[in-house]
C-alpha cells in the first residue's frame, strides 16, 4: 500500500491541465481552461480544469476529480495504474503490484482462458503444421517480425486441440462456452474448438489484453473470410477497435488518428509506418467507437474500403462522429480496393498521398453527388445546389463554410449572396441555442447556507475551523457527510486541499459528486468572516427548529407527566432565546 504523503507528492508533482491536455484540446478562459467533456456526448467546451485547485469539473454531467481520476476513467485503469502514470511523468520511482478492477475479478477465468488461448495459437505458428499459413502470410508480404508484433497464431485444423487444454486447467463447461472459444454439438455433448484452420488475429481492449479473435480462412474456402469471436462477458464488438491500445500513443503524438475497417488493413499500414490507425472490424461504426476515437485525437480521417460496403461505413462513422461534434477527413479508394490491397499495389507514396488529399466532409458529399448527378441537366444542378447548401449549414468553421459557399457559387452560376441567403442560421448556431432547462429544485435558505459554509470549507481552514466550533452538523445529508469528511481531513493532515480530499474519497461517489456540485457554486474566492458567521447561524436556526419540532410531536405523543413539563421548558426557553437574538439583530 502506497503512503497518502507519496500519492499527494506524486499528484503535487505533475500539472493536472499539461495532463489532461494531453489528451483534449484545453483553451485558457480567466484563471480555468476549457475542453470537450470526454465523459458524455458533447461538442461544446463544458469541462473546467483548474491550475490552481488541479481539479476538473464539467458542467453539464458533473463529472469531477483530480488528475488520478481523469486518468482512471479516460484510459479505464485502476486507481494504482494511475498513479503510476502520474510517478512516471513526475520522475517518481515507484512499482506498484498489478490490481485488479472489480470487473476484471468477476471475469477473470474469461482473461485467463483467452491468455493461454494466445499463447496457444501463437506456438501452432512454430508448427510443422503451420508451413502452409506461414506461405500464406510471407506472400502477402507480413514478416515473423510483423507476425511476432501482432500476436498473429494458427488454429489447427483438429476438432479439440484447445478444449482439451482447456479443460485440463479445470475451467467448467459452462465459463468454457461462454468464452466464444468452444461449442457443443447438442447440449450435453462433448466440446470442441470454434475456431479450426484459421489464422487467429488476436482482438485487444484498451488495455492489451486479448479478448476476442478475428480468424481469417487461408485456403481459398468458400466459407466466410473472416470470423469474429461472439459477443461475450468480456468481449462487445461496439466497444472494440482493433489495435487501440498501439495506435493511442502515436495518436496523441501526431494529433490524428486513421480509421479502416479490417485488421489487415491496419496491420499493412504498419508496414509502411502508419501507426496512428485502428479499425472498426466491419461493424457499423457505433456510438462507443466514437467516443474511444474522441479519446484519441481531433483530427480524424476515415479510410474504409473502397467499396458499396465501405461507403456505408464511411457515412455511419461521418454520423455518430458529427455527433460529437467531430468532422473527420475521408479517404475513397478507387476500383473497390482496401488500403491492404492499395498499398501492395499503389505503394506506399501513392497511400500518403491519399491521407494528404483526403477530403472534408462537405468534398465527400461533392464527390458522391457528382458521380451519381448530369451537370447538362439544369434540375440536376439545382439537386446538387440545394444538397450542397444544406451540407454547408452543417458547417462549423465559418472560414470553411465561406470558401464552400464561393466554390459551390463558381460550379452551379448561382450568385454568393443568393447561396448565403439560403445557408442562413447554421447547424453550429442552432445547436447553441439554449433547451428549456429543467426547473431546479428551489434551495431553502439554511441548504444556501451549507452550500456556500462547505465551498469555503473546501478552500480555507479558517472556514473548517469555525464549523468544528459552531455547528458540526448540517441537515442535508450529503452536505453533513462531506462536512464530516473536510473537518476529519484537515483533523488528520493539518491542512485543506481539495485535489488531496479527491484522492482520499475515491471510492466514495456520492461525496465526490456533492465536491462537483459546491465548486461550480458562483461565489467569490475571498470572504469576511461576517458572511461565514450568517451561514453558520441560518444552519444552526434550522437544527434548532428540526429538533423544536420533534419536540412538539413528542410532546403531543409523551404520556409522562415530568417528561411533558421537561419538554414544554425547552420550547418556552427556545422560544425566549429567539426572540432575544431576533432583537439583538
Amino acid at each position: 500500500m502506497i503512503e497518502n504523503s507519496v500519492i499527494n507528492d506524486i499528484r503535487n508533482g505533475v500539472d493536472i491541465v499539461d495532463v489532461i491536455s494531453n489528451y483534449i484540446p484545453l483553451t485558457a478562459r480567466g484563471k480555468n481552461y476549457f475542453g470537450v467533456c470526454p465523459f458524455h456526448d458533447d461538442h461544446s467546451p463544458s469541462m473546467s480544469v483548474s491550475k490552481e485547485k488541479q481539479i476538473y469539473t464539467c458542467f453539464s454531467c458533473g463529472a469531477t476529480g483530480n488528475v488520478f481520476k481523469f486518468l482512471q476513467d479516460y484510459e479505464n485503469i485502476s486507481f494504482l495504474e494511475a498513479v503510476k502514470k502520474c510517478a512516471d511523468l513526475a520522475g517518481i520511482p515507484l512499482e506498484i503490484s498489478n490490481s485488479r478492477s472489480k470487473r476484471d475479478e468477476k471475469y477473470q477465468e474469461y482473461y485467463e482462458i483467452y491468455e493461454i488461448s494466445q499463447k496457444f495459437y501463437q506456438n501452432n505458428m512454430h508448427s510443422i503444421e503451420a508451413k502452409e499459413a506461414k506461405n500464406y502470410l510471407l506472400g502477402r508480404s507480413l514478416n515473423d517480425e510483423v507476425i511476432q508484433t501482432f500476436g498473429i497464431g494458427l488454429s489447427l485444423n483438429v476438432p479439440d486441440m484447445l478444449t482439451k487444454l482447456l479443460k485440463k486447467k479445470n475451467y467448467s463447461d459452462k465459463v468454457l462456452l461462454e468464452s466464444g472459444l468452444v461449442g457443443e454439438e447438442q447440449k450435453g455433448m462433448e466440446l470442441y474448438d470454434l475456431y479450426r484452420n484459421r489464422i487467429m488475429f488476436p482482438l485487444e481492449d484498451v488495455q492489451g489484453r486479448v479478448i476476442g479473435y478475428n480468424g481469417r480462412a487461408y485456403h481459398g474456402e468458400a466459407t466466410n473470410k473472416y470470423v469474429n469471436s461472439k459477443e461475450t462477458p468480456i468481449f462487445r464488438k461496439r466497444e472494440l477497435l482493433y489495435n487501440y491500445h498501439r495506435a493511442k500513443e502515436a495518436a496523441r503524438v501526431q494529433k490524428e488518428i486513421i480509421i479502416m475497417e479490417g485488421p489487415m488493413d491496419v496491420i499493412r499500414a504498419y508496414t509502411i509506418g502508419v501507426t496512428n490507425v485502428v479499425a472498426s472490424l466491419g461493424t457499423a461504426f457505433g456510438k462507443e467507437q466514437a467516443m474511444l476515437i474522441r479519446k484519441l485525437a481531433g483530427h480524424v480521417i476515415l479510410c474504409f474500403d473502397g467499396d458499396a460496403a465501405g461507403l456505408k461505413a464511411t457515412k455511419s462513422a461521418l454520423e455518430e462522429l458529427g455527433h460529437l461534434g467531430i468532422e473527420p477527413k475521408i479517404v475513397r479508394l478507387e476500383d473497390d480496393m482496401d488500403p491492404d490491397e492499395y498499398i501492395l499495389k499503389r505503394g506506399k507514396e501513392a497511400f500518403l498521398r491519399k491521407l494528404e488529399q483526403a477530403m472534408n466532409p462537405v468534398e465527400f458529399k461533392e464527390f458522391q453527388l457528382k458521380q451519381e448527378l448530369d451537370f447538362n441537366n439544369t434540375l440536376d444542378i439545382a439537386n446538387y445546389a440545394n444538397a450542397m447548401i444544406d451540407e454547408i449549414k452543417k458547417m462549423q468553421d465559418d472560414t470553411l463554410k465561406e470558401v464552400s459557399i464561393a466554390k459551390l457559387a463558381e460550379e452551379t452560376k448561382l450568385s454568393i449572396d443568393f447561396i448565403r441567403s439560403k445557408v442562413g442560421t447554421s447547424e453550429k448556431e442552432k445547436i447553441e441555442i439554449p433547451h428549456p432547462k429543467k426547473e431546479k429544485k428551489k434551495l431553502t435558505k439554511c441548504e444556501k447556507s451549507e452550500q456556500n459554509l462547505l465551498f469555503y470549507m473546501l478552500r480555507n481552514a479558517t472556514a473548517i475551523k469555525m464549523y468544528d466550533k459552531k455547528i458540526t452538523h448540517m441537515p442535508t445529508d450529503k452536505y453533513r457527510k462531506l462536512g464530516f469528511q473536510i473537518s476529519s481531513f484537515f483533523r488528520q493532515y493539518g491542512y485543506i486541499d481539495m485535489a488531496d480530499l479527491l484522492t482520499e474519497l475515491r471510492d466514495d461517489a456520492e461525496s465526490v459528486a456533492t465536491i462537483g456540485e459546491i465548486s461550480m457554486l458562483p461565489l467569490k474566492e475571498d470572504f469576511e468572516e461576517e458572511e461565514l458567521e450568517d451561514y453558520l447561524r441560518n444552519i444552526k436556526e434550522y437544527n434548532e427548529l428540526l429538533q423544536m419540532d420533534k419536540y412538539k410531536q413528542e410532546l403531543k405523543r409523551s404520556q409522562d407527566y415530568d417528561r411533558k413539563i421537561e419538554l414544554a421548558q425547552k420550547l418556552v426557553s427556545y422560544k425566549l432565546r429567539s426572540e432575544e437574538e431576533n432583537g439583538r439583530n
